[in-house]
């Protein structure tokens, strides 16, 4: 599983994924710091990357019009911490991985709050 940490969470959590065994890596550190979200989206297509965001509206709404994408997770709270960021990202981890084979792809799984993950199609089949 790999994955494009969004701007607006905490790079740290590129690092501890990267501890975790995960292919990492966070927008600040590879040149997308305000970049406009489809720059962002394009990147983690052409890189094969699960975007992780808090930015959800926008995600989901560019997942809706491509027919094949690499995921995203989208963090539903906003203003958490990074630890609090990190467990939330953890959980969706662990539900990627038990429920997908790790692999995210044409779907969006939103992390509503603490034990509410919620996977949705997009684009609907």
């Amino acid at each position: 599983m790999k994955l494009l940490i969004d701007e607006n969470l905490s790079p740290q959590l590129a690092a501890w994924a990267n501890q975790q065994g995960l292919e990492a890596s966070a927008a600040v550190y590879v040149g997308l710091q305000g970049k406009p979200d489809i720059q962002v989206w394009r990147y983690a297509y052409s890189q094969s990357r699960i975007v992780v965001t808090v930015n959800v509206g926008d995600f989901i709404q560019l997942a809706e019009g491509f027919e094949l994408h690499p995921g995203v997770i989208a963090f539903r709270e906003a203003g958490l911490d990074r630890k609090t960021q990190w467990e939330r990202l953890q959980e969706a981890i662990r539900f990627v991985e038990r429920h997908c084979a790790g692999d995210l792809t044409n779907q969006v799984l939103e992390v509503k709050r603490s034990g509410e993950l919620v996977l949705h199609a997009i684009p609907e089949v």
